[in-house]
């Protein structure tokens, strides 16, 4: 009767040790599946674009409507931080093509022609924060905000000696879906523009604020 007794007494105090193990190591696991990732790595991402029309606002003639449409390219790289940040930087090429009656408004004063579109291509350079939502599924929101500038390379201004165009000061402020390895973006592009004429005289110093839309993939 005592072996009996010792034996349930024994029985009884290896059921909770025995029920324990598995209940912890699940604990375990389910932590590790919640807990943020602290990890840094690198991380590139190749966009196609394009940035509406819209008007420019001029110190000369106020703000006046053009067709300064932007198909560009861009190529980002910097670093993901865990899963809710990302800073980098980001280049690449734009296009403007369109119509261009402000530089006929502003030739027209003095009786000389103007070339009646745009077309120029620059080059943007700009640093990139982006703040993601994470989710359990592959789909993940993010905010973005660029800041920085652009450099006109050419532009028919220069080809059909009326001066040319510089750059200026270029912002980005959008959102999008990070969905598996692609992405797609939308927001406002905010964009500053300078003439000078053949003489280098400044014409008109112009912003252009307009919407663009994005596709690509992140790698």
């Amino acid at each position: 009767m005592k072996r009996v007794f010792i034996l349930i007494l024994t029985f009884a105090m290896a059921i909770p040790a025995m029920a324990s193990t598995p209940a912890g190591s699940y604990d375990e696991e389910l932590y590790a599946r919640d807990k943020v990732a602290t990890t840094v790595k690198p991380q590139f991402e190749a966009n196609l674009g394009f940035i509406t029309g819209g008007k420019l606002n001029t110190r000369n003639f106020g703000k006046v409507k053009t067709n300064l449409s932007r198909p560009y390219l861009e190529l980002l790289g910097g670093v993901r931080l865990g899963d809710f940040l990302f800073a980098g930087v980001g280049t690449g090429v734009q296009y403007a093509y369109g119509e261009c009656n402000l530089v006929s408004l502003a030739t027209d004063l003095s009786g000389v022609g103007s070339p009646d579109t745009w077309g120029s291509v620059s080059i943007p350079i700009y640093a990139n924060v982006r703040g993601y939502i994470p989710t359990r599924i592959i789909v993940k929101p993010y905010i973005s905000v660029s800041i920085g500038g652009h450099v006109v390379a050419t532009s028919n201004f220069s080809k059909e000696g009326y001066g040319k165009l510089r750059g200026g000061l270029l912002m980005k402020f959008g959102a999008g879906l990070n969905v598996a390895n692609f992405n797609f973006g939308l927001g406002l592009a905010s964009q500053n523009l300078e003439w000078l004429d053949a003489k280098g005289v400044t014409m008109f110093k112009a912003g252009n604020n307009a919407f663009y839309i994005e596709l690509g993939a992140t790698f």
